[in-house]
């Protein structure tokens, strides 16, 4: 028996007016956001089954996803995009940034000198002056990492507030089970949940930046620090597919380590110490055979109290970069600068 185009659309128009239809009750039930996308969402979200904010390691917080332990290694392929072309970004904007810099003190070295006399001259009080004092006499790379910190202590204060718990969980906590797994990469490069882990991560920071700032410079250091964050990231990726152990992780140790790793290979023979032991002295050199091997037995015997993969990650990539990297990447950015330069134009033509 065959109908005809005509009287299959009839009998579809019929079956919408009615409006009684099961059909039409269950899309009538759907929010108008809904509709048309719930099924997708369905395919492409991992929602989260259980998180427990309490937990005692300072490296990572509890979180089961659904289905969490059906990643695969095809999972990885994302993220592992995404570090190579943020790598690539952040080297390139951060060349940028320092074409710039440049460009506006041989411009306007007048305008910033006046505008630095009159902030100057309108500071009241004796402790804005002593503190305005003391930040004039900080290098470029310690006022990047004055405002590294900054952003870090804000991310942290996020994660005291219960409203946004679940917002901090799903963009500042790196997991490759996660319904996002790009983004993360970078963020959670600055979040720490307990106070201590923002405490230590944040003092080695300010200790061992500006040793290797010096050399890199500012804009080259903030590069090279967001990059090692971001591949420290997908080494954790890599692991955690590989054990099938896909709890997320926070915390800037992996880019921290990377300073670590880059001041230990460029200046070997330095003296270190630790804080709590400083009459414990030993080589930079020493330290970071040590760090390596701690961090291999870590992922080896898949300890869990920090998040050992990030770390070694964060390590071999600081110290790749600063013996063969800088070359390959930072050293090779004359071409994005004359594409720059002939974008902008002289700047007497601005």
């Amino acid at each position: 028996m065959s109908f005809s185009p005509c009287f299959l659309r009839a009998r579809a128009l019929g079956h919408l007016k009615n409006r009684s239809s099961p059909l039409i009750q269950q899309y009538r039930s759907l929010r108008p956001s809904d509709r048309g996308t719930r099924a997708l969402k369905k395919v492409k979200e991992r929602k989260i089954v259980r998180a427990n904010l309490e937990s005692k390691s300072p490296e990572k917080i509890e979180v089961v996803y659904e289905k969490d332990g059906g990643v695969r290694f095809g999972t990885l392929l994302r993220p592992f995009g995404f570090a190579c072309l943020f790598t690539g970004g952040s080297f390139a904007g951060c060349a940028i940034w320092q074409y710039e810099s440049m460009r506006s003190k041989a411009m306007s070295s007048k305008i910033h000198d006046f505008a630095e006399s009159f902030f100057h001259s309108n500071k009241r009080g004796e402790f804005r002056e002593q503190l305005n004092r003391w930040y004039n006499t900080l290098s470029g790379t310690e006022k990047l990492t004055l405002g590294i910190i900054a952003a870090n202590v804000a991310v942290f204060a996020c994660w005291r507030v219960p409203a946004m718990q679940m917002f901090m969980i799903r963009w500042f906590s790196a997991s490759p089970a996660a319904s996002a797994t790009c983004l993360p990469m970078v963020l959670s490069t600055f979040s720490q949940f307990s106070f201590w882990h923002l405490a230590v991560n944040m003092y080695v920071l300010w200790t061992f930046s500006p040793t290797i700032g010096a050399t890199l410079g500012r804009e080259q250091f903030l590069a090279f620090y967001l990059s090692g964050g971001v591949w420290a990231s997908f080494a954790s990726y890599a692991v955690k597919v590989a054990t099938k152990s896909c709890h997320p992780s926070i915390g800037a140790s992996g880019a921290i380590m990377a300073v670590l790793g880059a001041v230990c290979t460029h200046i070997p023979d330095a003296t270190l110490s630790i804080i709590f032991l400083p009459f414990f002295t030993f080589s930079a050199g020493a330290a970071l055979k040590g760090l390596l091997a701690f961090e291999s037995l870590g992922v080896i015997l898949r300890w869990k109290f920090f998040d050992h993969a990030a770390h070694l990650g964060g390590l071999l990539f600081g110290c790749y970069y600063v013996t063969d990297g800088h070359k390959r990447i930072w050293d090779k950015r004359g071409y994005i600068l004359k594409r720059w330069h002939q974008f902008r134009g002289r700047p007497s033509d601005t």
